[in-house]
Protein backbone atom coordinates (compact mmCIF):
# COMPACT_ATOMS: atom_id res chain seq x y z
CA UNK A 1 0.00 0.00 0.00
CA UNK A 2 1.12 3.25 -0.97
CA UNK A 3 2.19 5.79 2.28
CA UNK A 4 -0.04 8.45 2.76
CA UNK A 5 0.40 11.82 2.80
CA UNK A 6 -0.23 13.68 6.10
CA UNK A 7 -1.23 17.02 6.40
CA UNK A 8 -1.55 17.98 10.19
CA UNK A 9 -3.24 21.39 10.79
CA UNK A 10 -3.18 22.79 13.82
CA UNK A 11 -5.62 25.89 15.05
CA UNK A 12 -3.94 27.90 17.97
CA UNK A 13 -6.65 29.40 20.84
CA UNK A 14 -8.94 27.49 19.17
CA UNK A 15 -12.42 25.96 21.27
CA UNK A 16 -14.47 23.31 20.35
CA UNK A 17 -17.05 25.29 21.10
CA UNK A 18 -15.46 28.23 18.83
CA UNK A 19 -16.58 25.86 15.30
CA UNK A 20 -20.13 25.11 14.38
CA UNK A 21 -19.54 21.74 13.37
CA UNK A 22 -19.39 21.48 17.63
CA UNK A 23 -22.49 23.58 17.99
CA UNK A 24 -21.20 27.18 18.05
CA UNK A 25 -24.47 29.26 17.46
CA UNK A 26 -22.69 31.29 14.61
CA UNK A 27 -21.58 29.59 11.48
CA UNK A 28 -17.86 30.19 11.90
CA UNK A 29 -16.31 27.18 10.18
CA UNK A 30 -18.03 25.94 7.34
CA UNK A 31 -14.55 24.64 5.93
CA UNK A 32 -13.83 22.31 9.09
CA UNK A 33 -17.73 21.07 8.86
CA UNK A 34 -17.51 19.92 5.42
CA UNK A 35 -14.05 18.22 6.82
CA UNK A 36 -16.32 16.12 9.37
CA UNK A 37 -18.39 15.27 6.82
CA UNK A 38 -15.44 13.24 5.06
CA UNK A 39 -14.42 11.75 8.37
CA UNK A 40 -14.61 11.83 11.84
CA UNK A 41 -15.58 14.32 14.90
CA UNK A 42 -14.14 13.67 18.20
CA UNK A 43 -16.43 15.27 20.72
CA UNK A 44 -14.37 15.21 23.68
CA UNK A 45 -10.63 16.01 22.39
CA UNK A 46 -8.43 16.89 25.47
CA UNK A 47 -5.16 18.93 25.23
CA UNK A 48 -2.79 17.96 27.49
CA UNK A 49 -1.50 21.65 28.13
CA UNK A 50 -3.53 25.13 27.99
CA UNK A 51 -0.67 26.73 25.79
CA UNK A 52 1.40 25.99 23.01
CA UNK A 53 5.02 25.07 24.18
CA UNK A 54 3.81 21.89 26.06
CA UNK A 55 0.53 21.34 23.87
CA UNK A 56 3.00 21.08 20.73
CA UNK A 57 5.30 19.24 22.81
CA UNK A 58 2.81 16.74 23.53
CA UNK A 59 1.77 16.83 19.75
CA UNK A 60 4.92 15.86 18.75
CA UNK A 61 6.44 13.52 21.01
CA UNK A 62 3.31 11.75 22.24
CA UNK A 63 4.13 12.42 25.25
CA UNK A 64 2.55 15.00 28.66
CA UNK A 65 4.28 17.44 29.83
CA UNK A 66 5.57 16.55 33.21
CA UNK A 67 7.43 13.13 31.32
CA UNK A 68 9.25 15.48 29.16
CA UNK A 69 10.20 18.23 31.40
CA UNK A 70 9.23 21.26 28.83
CA UNK A 71 7.96 23.00 31.50
CA UNK A 72 11.14 23.36 33.66
CA UNK A 73 13.32 23.32 30.51
CA UNK A 74 11.03 26.05 28.82
CA UNK A 75 11.85 24.23 25.59
CA UNK A 76 11.95 20.59 24.05
CA UNK A 77 14.71 17.80 25.38
CA UNK A 78 16.52 16.61 22.36
CA UNK A 79 16.74 12.82 24.24
CA UNK A 80 12.76 12.76 23.30
CA UNK A 81 12.08 11.76 19.54
CA UNK A 82 9.71 14.28 17.46
CA UNK A 83 7.24 13.40 14.34
CA UNK A 84 9.15 15.13 12.14
CA UNK A 85 12.21 13.27 13.22
CA UNK A 86 10.48 10.20 13.15
CA UNK A 87 8.70 10.77 9.65
CA UNK A 88 11.82 12.40 7.96
CA UNK A 89 13.81 9.36 9.18
CA UNK A 90 11.51 6.97 7.42
CA UNK A 91 11.88 8.64 4.16
CA UNK A 92 9.26 11.33 4.22
CA UNK A 93 9.51 14.47 3.24
CA UNK A 94 8.39 17.28 6.33
CA UNK A 95 7.62 20.95 5.74
CA UNK A 96 6.13 23.12 8.81
CA UNK A 97 4.92 26.63 8.45
CA UNK A 98 3.96 29.08 11.63
CA UNK A 99 3.59 32.50 12.93
CA UNK A 100 3.77 31.45 16.83
CA UNK A 101 7.46 32.51 18.32
CA UNK A 102 7.19 29.19 19.54
CA UNK A 103 7.40 26.98 17.22
CA UNK A 104 11.45 29.23 17.10
CA UNK A 105 13.82 27.02 16.89
CA UNK A 106 15.29 28.34 20.24
CA UNK A 107 11.96 26.42 21.65
CA UNK A 108 13.30 22.81 19.72
CA UNK A 109 9.79 22.42 18.60
CA UNK A 110 10.74 22.32 14.67
CA UNK A 111 13.19 19.56 15.36
CA UNK A 112 13.25 17.26 12.25
CA UNK A 113 11.37 19.12 9.79
CA UNK A 114 13.35 19.50 6.81
CA UNK A 115 11.64 22.64 6.21
CA UNK A 116 10.59 25.13 8.87
CA UNK A 117 8.69 28.19 7.35
CA UNK A 118 9.00 31.69 9.45
CA UNK A 119 5.78 33.40 8.52
CA UNK A 120 7.37 36.12 10.62
CA UNK A 121 9.70 36.86 8.45
CA UNK A 122 9.86 38.67 4.60
CA UNK A 123 12.88 36.52 3.85
CA UNK A 124 13.11 33.19 5.62
CA UNK A 125 16.67 33.07 7.47
CA UNK A 126 18.51 31.20 9.67
CA UNK A 127 18.79 34.26 12.24
CA UNK A 128 15.59 34.65 13.64
CA UNK A 129 14.32 38.14 14.22
CA UNK A 130 11.08 39.82 15.10
CA UNK A 131 12.48 43.09 16.72
CA UNK A 132 10.16 45.89 16.99
CA UNK A 133 9.55 45.98 20.43
CA UNK A 134 13.90 45.35 21.21
CA UNK A 135 14.45 48.08 19.30
CA UNK A 136 12.56 50.37 20.96
CA UNK A 137 13.21 48.97 24.15
CA UNK A 138 15.03 51.95 26.49
CA UNK A 139 17.66 49.22 27.18
CA UNK A 140 20.65 49.42 25.54
CA UNK A 141 22.03 45.71 26.06
CA UNK A 142 18.89 44.82 24.45
CA UNK A 143 20.02 47.17 20.84
CA UNK A 144 23.20 45.74 20.83
CA UNK A 145 21.73 42.49 21.37
CA UNK A 146 19.81 43.52 18.20
CA UNK A 147 22.16 44.68 15.80
CA UNK A 148 24.23 41.50 16.76
CA UNK A 149 21.57 39.30 15.58
CA UNK A 150 21.45 41.67 12.12
CA UNK A 151 24.87 40.98 11.45
CA UNK A 152 24.88 37.28 11.91
CA UNK A 153 24.38 35.68 8.50
CA UNK A 154 23.00 37.91 5.43
CA UNK A 155 23.01 41.30 6.96
CA UNK A 156 20.74 43.10 3.91
CA UNK A 157 17.94 40.24 4.87
CA UNK A 158 18.71 40.09 8.30
CA UNK A 159 18.01 44.28 8.46
CA UNK A 160 14.72 43.63 6.00
CA UNK A 161 13.29 41.18 8.34
CA UNK A 162 13.54 43.67 11.27
CA UNK A 163 11.69 46.65 9.32
CA UNK A 164 9.23 44.18 7.81
CA UNK A 165 8.38 43.45 11.41
CA UNK A 166 8.28 47.12 12.38
CA UNK A 167 6.11 47.70 9.40
CA UNK A 168 3.66 44.90 10.34
CA UNK A 169 3.51 46.59 13.88
CA UNK A 170 2.81 49.83 12.69
CA UNK A 171 0.10 49.04 10.27
CA UNK A 172 -1.56 47.02 13.33
CA UNK A 173 -2.16 43.57 10.84
CA UNK A 174 -5.33 42.25 10.70
CA UNK A 175 -3.71 39.04 9.49
CA UNK A 176 -1.20 36.51 11.73
CA UNK A 177 0.32 34.98 7.85
CA UNK A 178 -3.56 33.02 7.36
CA UNK A 179 -3.65 34.70 3.89
CA UNK A 180 0.29 34.30 3.21
CA UNK A 181 0.36 30.45 3.80
CA UNK A 182 -1.31 29.25 0.87
CA UNK A 183 1.35 29.84 -1.59
CA UNK A 184 4.48 28.43 0.29
CA UNK A 185 2.43 25.56 1.46
CA UNK A 186 1.29 24.90 -2.26
CA UNK A 187 5.01 25.88 -3.75
CA UNK A 188 6.35 22.82 -1.19
CA UNK A 189 3.73 20.15 -1.90
CA UNK A 190 4.19 21.05 -5.77
CA UNK A 191 8.24 19.54 -5.53
CA UNK A 192 7.53 16.69 -3.65
CA UNK A 193 8.08 13.01 -5.19
CA UNK A 194 7.94 11.02 -2.07
CA UNK A 195 5.05 10.94 0.23
CA UNK A 196 5.14 14.14 2.56
CA UNK A 197 4.05 15.30 6.13
CA UNK A 198 3.15 19.25 6.23
CA UNK A 199 2.21 20.93 9.78
CA UNK A 200 0.30 24.30 9.10
CA UNK A 201 0.05 26.22 11.70
CA UNK A 202 -2.64 29.34 11.77
CA UNK A 203 -2.37 31.45 14.53
CA UNK A 204 -5.81 33.87 13.69
CA UNK A 205 -7.42 33.45 16.87
CA UNK A 206 -4.98 33.68 19.02
CA UNK A 207 -4.61 37.38 20.93
CA UNK A 208 -4.66 40.12 19.46
CA UNK A 209 -8.38 39.70 18.15
CA UNK A 210 -7.91 42.19 15.12
CA UNK A 211 -9.84 40.38 12.57
CA UNK A 212 -10.78 41.87 8.93
CA UNK A 213 -13.34 44.68 8.98
CA UNK A 214 -14.96 42.25 6.57
CA UNK A 215 -15.41 39.52 9.87
CA UNK A 216 -16.18 42.11 12.01
CA UNK A 217 -19.48 42.85 10.67
CA UNK A 218 -21.06 39.52 9.98
CA UNK A 219 -19.90 38.05 13.46
CA UNK A 220 -20.02 41.34 15.80
CA UNK A 221 -23.21 43.32 17.10
CA UNK A 222 -21.47 46.23 18.82
CA UNK A 223 -18.98 47.40 15.70
CA UNK A 224 -18.45 50.79 17.52
CA UNK A 225 -17.33 48.97 20.75
CA UNK A 226 -15.45 46.19 18.21
CA UNK A 227 -13.50 49.76 16.85
CA UNK A 228 -12.50 50.48 20.34
CA UNK A 229 -10.74 46.92 20.72
CA UNK A 230 -9.30 46.88 17.42
CA UNK A 231 -7.33 50.15 18.19
CA UNK A 232 -6.35 49.05 21.51
CA UNK A 233 -3.25 46.93 22.29
CA UNK A 234 -5.67 44.42 23.91
CA UNK A 235 -2.62 42.83 26.46
CA UNK A 236 -2.98 44.77 29.01
CA UNK A 237 -6.84 45.24 28.54
CA UNK A 238 -7.32 40.99 29.50
CA UNK A 239 -4.18 41.55 32.23
CA UNK A 240 -5.99 44.31 34.15
CA UNK A 241 -9.51 42.53 33.38
CA UNK A 242 -7.90 39.08 35.34
CA UNK A 243 -6.29 41.21 38.31
CA UNK A 244 -9.44 42.86 38.95
CA UNK A 245 -8.48 46.23 38.76
CA UNK A 246 -10.38 47.26 35.43
CA UNK A 247 -13.07 44.31 35.06
CA UNK A 248 -14.79 44.62 31.13
CA UNK A 249 -18.31 44.97 31.28
CA UNK A 250 -21.03 42.12 30.08
CA UNK A 251 -21.17 44.17 26.96
CA UNK A 252 -17.73 44.60 26.22
CA UNK A 253 -17.15 40.43 27.29
CA UNK A 254 -19.72 39.83 24.41
CA UNK A 255 -18.15 42.01 21.84
CA UNK A 256 -14.69 40.58 22.95
CA UNK A 257 -16.28 36.88 22.56
CA UNK A 258 -17.14 38.05 18.81
CA UNK A 259 -14.18 39.42 17.89
CA UNK A 260 -12.75 35.98 18.91
CA UNK A 261 -15.57 34.35 16.74
CA UNK A 262 -14.48 36.61 13.92
CA UNK A 263 -10.77 35.32 14.09
CA UNK A 264 -12.04 31.37 13.66
CA UNK A 265 -14.16 32.25 10.81
CA UNK A 266 -11.26 34.40 9.40
CA UNK A 267 -9.07 31.29 10.12
CA UNK A 268 -11.59 28.76 8.60
CA UNK A 269 -11.56 30.74 5.09
CA UNK A 270 -7.73 30.41 4.83
CA UNK A 271 -7.85 26.86 5.80
CA UNK A 272 -10.62 25.86 3.39
CA UNK A 273 -8.71 27.95 0.47
CA UNK A 274 -5.39 25.07 1.36
CA UNK A 275 -8.32 22.16 1.56
CA UNK A 276 -9.92 23.32 -1.64
CA UNK A 277 -6.85 23.64 -3.42
CA UNK A 278 -6.03 19.91 -2.01
CA UNK A 279 -9.24 18.29 -3.36
CA UNK A 280 -8.71 19.73 -7.03
CA UNK A 281 -5.13 18.39 -6.58
CA UNK A 282 -4.38 14.69 -7.77
CA UNK A 283 -3.61 13.79 -4.25
CA UNK A 284 -6.50 14.44 -2.37
CA UNK A 285 -7.05 10.39 -1.91
CA UNK A 286 -3.59 9.74 -1.07
CA UNK A 287 -3.80 12.26 2.00
CA UNK A 288 -4.54 12.42 5.39
CA UNK A 289 -5.96 15.29 6.83
CA UNK A 290 -5.85 16.28 10.62
CA UNK A 291 -7.47 19.11 11.78
CA UNK A 292 -6.75 20.18 16.21
CA UNK A 293 -6.29 23.05 17.84
CA UNK A 294 -3.57 22.79 20.83
CA UNK A 295 -5.29 24.69 23.17
CA UNK A 296 -8.30 26.89 23.51
CA UNK A 297 -8.94 30.32 24.88
CA UNK A 298 -10.39 31.81 28.20
CA UNK A 299 -12.90 34.51 26.93
CA UNK A 300 -14.30 35.52 30.42
CA UNK A 301 -15.20 32.27 32.22
CA UNK A 302 -13.55 31.74 35.78
CA UNK A 303 -12.70 35.73 35.62
CA UNK A 304 -9.82 34.16 33.16
CA UNK A 305 -8.71 35.94 29.77
CA UNK A 306 -6.21 34.61 26.89
CA UNK A 307 -4.77 30.77 27.75
CA UNK A 308 -3.11 30.88 31.27
CA UNK A 309 -3.85 30.03 34.59
CA UNK A 310 -6.86 27.38 34.63
CA UNK A 311 -7.41 23.96 33.32
CA UNK A 312 -11.23 24.25 32.18
CA UNK A 313 -12.51 23.14 29.25
CA UNK A 314 -12.37 26.34 27.51
CA UNK A 315 -8.76 25.42 27.63
CA UNK A 316 -8.49 21.72 27.32
CA UNK A 317 -11.83 20.79 24.70
CA UNK A 318 -10.71 21.39 21.13
CA UNK A 319 -11.55 20.34 17.83
CA UNK A 320 -9.83 17.09 16.32
CA UNK A 321 -11.36 16.00 12.99
CA UNK A 322 -9.39 13.26 11.12
CA UNK A 323 -10.16 12.51 7.56
CA UNK A 324 -8.23 9.85 6.24
CA UNK A 325 -8.94 7.85 3.10
CA UNK A 326 -8.31 3.82 3.94
CA UNK A 327 -7.98 4.12 7.47
CA UNK A 328 -10.73 6.04 9.31
CA UNK A 329 -14.69 6.02 8.72
CA UNK A 330 -16.86 9.15 6.80
CA UNK A 331 -19.15 11.32 9.08
CA UNK A 332 -18.41 9.72 12.59
CA UNK A 333 -18.88 11.04 15.79
CA UNK A 334 -16.90 9.88 17.96
CA UNK A 335 -18.05 10.38 22.03
CA UNK A 336 -15.39 8.98 24.32
CA UNK A 337 -12.42 11.35 25.70
CA UNK A 338 -9.55 11.18 23.57
CA UNK A 339 -6.08 13.03 23.96
CA UNK A 340 -4.59 14.97 21.56
CA UNK A 341 -1.32 13.33 22.66
CA UNK A 342 -2.97 10.42 20.60
CA UNK A 343 -2.29 11.88 17.10
CA UNK A 344 1.23 11.37 17.45
CA UNK A 345 0.91 7.33 17.62
CA UNK A 346 -1.92 7.41 14.90
CA UNK A 347 0.09 9.44 12.50
CA UNK A 348 2.86 7.04 12.57
CA UNK A 349 0.56 4.05 12.50
CA UNK A 350 -0.33 5.53 9.24
CA UNK A 351 2.76 6.11 7.93
CA UNK A 352 3.99 2.51 9.07
CA UNK A 353 6.62 3.90 11.23
CA UNK A 354 6.98 2.21 14.84
CA UNK A 355 6.29 4.01 17.67
CA UNK A 356 9.06 4.46 20.28
CA UNK A 357 6.69 4.17 23.15
CA UNK A 358 3.02 3.70 23.81
CA UNK A 359 1.90 6.47 25.74
CA UNK A 360 0.30 7.93 22.84
CA UNK A 361 -2.44 5.55 21.41
CA UNK A 362 -4.34 4.81 17.66
CA UNK A 363 -7.36 7.24 18.04
CA UNK A 364 -8.62 4.67 14.63
CA UNK A 365 -11.49 2.55 15.14
CA UNK A 366 -10.93 -0.40 17.53
CA UNK A 367 -9.49 1.78 19.96
CA UNK A 368 -9.71 0.95 23.22
CA UNK A 369 -10.97 4.20 25.17
CA UNK A 370 -9.18 5.62 27.85
CA UNK A 371 -10.55 5.50 31.47
CA UNK A 372 -9.59 9.27 32.15
CA UNK A 373 -7.51 12.00 30.18
CA UNK A 374 -4.76 14.15 31.68
CA UNK A 375 -3.76 17.84 31.95
CA UNK A 376 -1.20 19.23 33.21
CA UNK A 377 -0.19 23.68 33.93
CA UNK A 378 3.08 24.09 35.59
CA UNK A 379 3.56 26.99 38.39
CA UNK A 380 4.44 30.20 36.23
CA UNK A 381 7.12 32.89 37.11
CA UNK A 382 6.28 35.85 38.32
CA UNK A 383 5.45 38.71 35.77
CA UNK A 384 7.86 40.56 34.62
CA UNK A 385 8.21 43.91 37.20
CA UNK A 386 8.71 46.31 33.93
CA UNK A 387 5.63 44.95 32.25
CA UNK A 388 3.62 44.93 35.17
CA UNK A 389 4.20 48.74 35.85
CA UNK A 390 3.52 49.42 32.11
CA UNK A 391 0.18 47.67 32.97
CA UNK A 392 -0.74 49.63 35.85
CA UNK A 393 -0.22 46.48 38.06
CA UNK A 394 1.41 45.52 41.59
CA UNK A 395 2.15 41.47 41.85
CA UNK A 396 0.19 40.61 44.87
CA UNK A 397 -2.99 41.17 42.43
CA UNK A 398 -1.75 38.34 40.39
CA UNK A 399 -0.03 36.49 42.69
CA UNK A 400 -3.21 34.46 43.27
CA UNK A 401 -2.86 32.86 39.81
CA UNK A 402 0.96 31.51 41.00
CA UNK A 403 0.27 27.63 40.82
CA UNK A 404 0.51 24.34 39.09
CA UNK A 405 -2.23 22.54 38.33
CA UNK A 406 -3.11 19.07 37.05
CA UNK A 407 -6.63 17.94 35.88
CA UNK A 408 -7.92 14.02 35.69
CA UNK A 409 -10.56 14.30 33.78
CA UNK A 410 -12.62 10.96 33.88
CA UNK A 411 -16.64 10.64 32.63
CA UNK A 412 -18.56 12.34 33.94
CA UNK A 413 -16.05 14.24 36.62
CA UNK A 414 -12.99 16.60 36.51
CA UNK A 415 -10.70 17.03 39.11
CA UNK A 416 -8.46 19.51 39.12
CA UNK A 417 -5.53 19.99 42.00
CA UNK A 418 -3.35 23.11 42.60
CA UNK A 419 0.17 23.74 44.32
CA UNK A 420 -1.65 25.64 46.69
CA UNK A 421 -3.87 22.09 47.66
CA UNK A 422 -6.72 23.30 46.20
CA UNK A 423 -9.02 20.43 44.77
CA UNK A 424 -12.27 21.58 42.36
CA UNK A 425 -14.26 19.12 40.87
CA UNK A 426 -17.06 19.10 38.06
CA UNK A 427 -19.15 16.94 36.40
CA UNK A 428 -18.72 18.30 32.63
CA UNK A 429 -21.74 16.45 31.28
CA UNK A 430 -24.28 17.70 33.06
CA UNK A 431 -22.15 21.42 33.66
CA UNK A 432 -20.47 22.21 30.76
CA UNK A 433 -19.30 25.53 31.91
CA UNK A 434 -18.00 23.74 35.09
CA UNK A 435 -19.86 26.54 36.96
CA UNK A 436 -20.86 24.43 40.18
CA UNK A 437 -17.68 23.50 41.98
CA UNK A 438 -18.36 20.10 44.07
CA UNK A 439 -15.66 19.11 45.65
CA UNK A 440 -16.69 20.33 48.51
CA UNK A 441 -20.57 18.28 48.63
CA UNK A 442 -18.75 14.92 47.24
CA UNK A 443 -15.47 14.68 48.61
CA UNK A 444 -15.75 10.60 47.96
CA UNK A 445 -15.82 11.17 44.28
CA UNK A 446 -12.97 13.76 44.74
CA UNK A 447 -10.90 11.25 47.00
CA UNK A 448 -11.78 8.49 44.38
CA UNK A 449 -10.06 10.61 41.53
CA UNK A 450 -7.22 12.35 43.38
CA UNK A 451 -6.19 8.04 44.26
CA UNK A 452 -6.34 7.71 40.65
CA UNK A 453 -4.03 10.78 40.24
CA UNK A 454 -1.96 10.02 42.40
CA UNK A 455 -1.27 5.95 41.11
CA UNK A 456 -1.12 7.91 37.47
CA UNK A 457 1.72 9.97 38.87
CA UNK A 458 3.17 7.34 40.39
CA UNK A 459 3.24 5.46 37.21
CA UNK A 460 4.92 8.44 35.46
CA UNK A 461 7.38 9.35 37.49
CA UNK A 462 5.87 12.71 38.20
CA UNK A 463 3.73 14.77 40.12
CA UNK A 464 2.49 18.15 40.51
CA UNK A 465 4.69 20.78 38.07
CA UNK A 466 6.41 23.11 40.70
CA UNK A 467 7.90 26.62 39.26
CA UNK A 468 10.77 26.33 37.09
CA UNK A 469 14.25 26.66 38.84
CA UNK A 470 16.10 28.46 36.06
CA UNK A 471 15.04 31.19 34.34
CA UNK A 472 14.48 31.29 30.53
CA UNK A 473 17.27 31.76 28.46
CA UNK A 474 15.70 32.47 25.17
CA UNK A 475 16.75 35.35 23.12
CA UNK A 476 15.51 38.87 23.95
CA UNK A 477 14.02 39.64 20.26
CA UNK A 478 11.82 36.09 20.96
CA UNK A 479 10.66 37.19 24.39
CA UNK A 480 9.41 39.92 23.30
CA UNK A 481 7.54 38.63 20.19
CA UNK A 482 6.00 36.28 22.88
CA UNK A 483 5.36 39.16 25.19
CA UNK A 484 3.32 40.49 22.33
CA UNK A 485 1.39 37.46 21.79
CA UNK A 486 -0.04 38.17 25.92
CA UNK A 487 2.53 36.24 27.60
CA UNK A 488 4.28 37.68 30.62
CA UNK A 489 7.21 35.38 31.00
Amino acid sequence: MTRPNILLIVLDATRADDCSCYGSEKPTTPNLDKLAAEGVLYEQAITAAPWTLPAMSTLFTGLYPGQTGVYQALSLPPEFPTLAELLTNAGYASFAISYNGWLSTEFNLPRGFEVMYKLWQLFQTDTDITMINLLQSRDRSLVRTALNRIVQGNIIKNAANVSYVKLRRLRATSDYGAGRTLRPVKRWIRQQDKPWFAMVHYLEAHLQYKPPWKWVRRFVQDQDRARHFLKSDQTPIFWRHMAGVEPLSDTDLQTWRELHLAEVAYQDYHMGRLLDWLRESDQWENTCVIVVADHGESLGEHGLMNHQYGLYDTLLRVPLIIRAPGFAPVNERVDNQVQTLDLFRTILDMANVPAPHDVSRNLLPGSTPRPFVIAEYGTPRPPHQDLLERFGLKPEQLAHFERGLTALRSDPYKLIVGTDGSRQLFDWRRDPAEENDMAMSHTEIVNQLYQELQDWWAEQGSGLIGPRKQPMTVSSEVQNRLQALGYLE
